[in-house]
C-alpha cells in the first residue's frame, strides 16, 4: 500500500514545523525566509506532495475554481476566450469550469448558482447579457452574493451590473464594416441579425442602423433578416435574401459563422462572392481565411482577451491593493477576398 504524504513528512524533510509549511503553500502573510520557503518548496517536490485543496480553502477562504459561462462550445470566439484564460491561470493550480449555456436563461442562472455554491474565487460572464427581465433580476441577486464573499465577476461586453466590464465597442465595429464597403461603392446594404435575446445582437444592429442614418440612407426591411450566430443560421439567412436580388450589392454579417454560412448557400445557389455579392463577417475565427473566397472580417482579439483577463484574475486575487487595470480590446478590419470594389 502506497503511504500517503502528509505534511508533517514534508516539514521533517525540509527540517521545518508542520506550521511553517503551511503558511508556504497558503501564501500566507506571515513572515518566511526566502531560505526556508526555498527547502519547503524543494521538500514538496522532492515529496510530490499535493496539498488538501478543500482545507486549503478553510484557511484561505479560497476556492480554487473559476468559472466561465460561455454561450457556444462550438464557436470559436468562445473556445479562443477560455484558451487564453486557462493559458495564464493553469500554472497557478486554478480549476476552471466551463458551463456551455447556448444562451438559455435558466442554463445560465442554473450555472451561476452552481459557482455561488462553491464559492468561486471568479466568474467570467464571456458572451452579452441575455434581454430578459427575470433573467436580469436573478442575475443582479447572484452577482451581489458572489461579490459579498470577494469573488471577482467579469462580464465581456457591457452587462447592466456593477461588475468588471470590458467594452467591445460593437456598435463602431458594424459602422466600421459599413463605412468600409460604402466606400468600396457598396450603397444598399443588407444585414443579418443573430439572436434576439442578446444585448450583443441589439448593439450591433444599432450600430447598422446608425450608419444607415449618418449615409442617410433607406432602411429596406427586406434586406434586414433575423438569424442567430450558426453556419445553418447563415444558410437560411441566404434563401431569404435570394427573393430580393439585385436590391442589395453586399452583406453584413453579425457574426464569422453567419457570413460563412451565407458564402456557402449562395455559392450552392449559383450566387457568386465576391462577383454578385460581397460579404463581411464579424470575429476572424480560424476559418474565415480559409473559407472560399477567404472571408473579410473584422478580427476580435478573443485569445488576447481571455489572456488578460486570466492576468486580471490573477492579480486580483494574489494582490492585497485594489487592481483596476483596464482591459483594452484591439479591433481591426481584415480585407480578404470577399467584398469586390464598385469603383472599379
Amino acid at each position: 500500500m502506497i503511504k500517503k504524504i502528509s505534511i508533517k513528512d514534508v516539514a521533517k524533510l525540509a527540517n521545518v514545523s508542520p506550521t511553517t509549511v503551511s503558511r508556504v503553500i497558503n501564501n500566507s502573510d506571515h513572515p518566511v525566509s526566502p531560505e526556508t520557503k526555498a527547502a519547503v518548496e524543494k521538500a514538496i517536490k522532492e515529496l510530490n506532495f499535493q496539498p488538501n485543496r478543500m482545507a486549503q480553502g478553510l484557511i484561505t477562504n479560497r476556492s480554487g475554481i473559476i468559472g466561465i459561462i460561455i454561450h457556444d462550445i462550438s464557436d470559436a470566439y468562445f473556445a479562443e476566450i477560455v484558451k487564453g484564460v486557462q493559458e495564464v491561470l493553469f500554472d497557478y493550480d486554478y480549476i476552471v469550469n466551463i458551463y456551455n449555456t447556448y444562451r438559455n436563461v435558466d442554463k445560465e442562472l442554473r450555472a451561476v448558482n452552481m459557482l455561488i455554491a462553491n464559492r468561486a474565487d471568479a466568474v467570467v460572464l464571456t458572451g452579452g447579457t441575455l434581454l430578459d427581465s427575470y433573467y436580469k433580476e436573478k442575475m443582479q441577486q447572484y452577482i451581489e452574493e458572489l461579490k459579498s464573499y470577494g469573488s471577482i465577476v467579469i462580464g465581456v461586453t457591457s452587462h447592466p451590473f456593477a461588475i468588471k466590464n470590458i467594452k467591445i465597442g460593437n456598435e463602431y465595429i458594424v459602422k466600421t464594416i459599413y463605412n468600409y464597403l460604402a466606400s468600396k461603392g457598396h450603397q444598399k446594404i443588407a444585414y443579418i441579425n443573430g439572436p434576439e435575446l442578446l444585448s450583443t445582437t441589439q448593439n450591433r444592429f444599432s450600430g447598422y442602423k446608425q450608419a444607415l442614418l449618418e449615409r442617410k440612407a433607406v432602411i429596406n426591411k427586406n434586406l434586414i433578416i433575423k438569424s442567430d450566430f450558426t453556419f445553418m443560421g447563415g444558410r437560411k439567412a441566404a434563401l431569404e435574401l435570394l427573393d430580393h436580388l439585385g436590391e442589395f450589392t453586399a452583406v453584413i454579417a453579425s457574426n464569422d459563422e453567419l457570413a460563412l454560412g451565407l458564402i456557402w448557400e449562395f455559392k450552392n445557389q449559383g450566387i457568386k462572392v465576391p462577383e454578385d455579392v460581397s460579404v463581411v463577417g464579424i470575429g476572424n475565427n480560424p476559418a474565415a481565411k480559409y473559407s472560399y473566397p477567404p472571408l473579410t472580417t473584422v478580427a476580435l482579439p478573443s485569445y488576447q482577451l481571455g489572456v488578460q483577463i486570466g492576468e486580471y484574475i490573477k492579480n486580483s486575487l494574489y494582490s492585497t491593493k485594489v487592481v483596476d487595470d483596464e482591459i483594452e480590446v484591439q479591433v481591426s478590419l481584415i480585407e480578404r477576398e470577399s467584398v469586390r470594389d464598385l469603383n472599379r
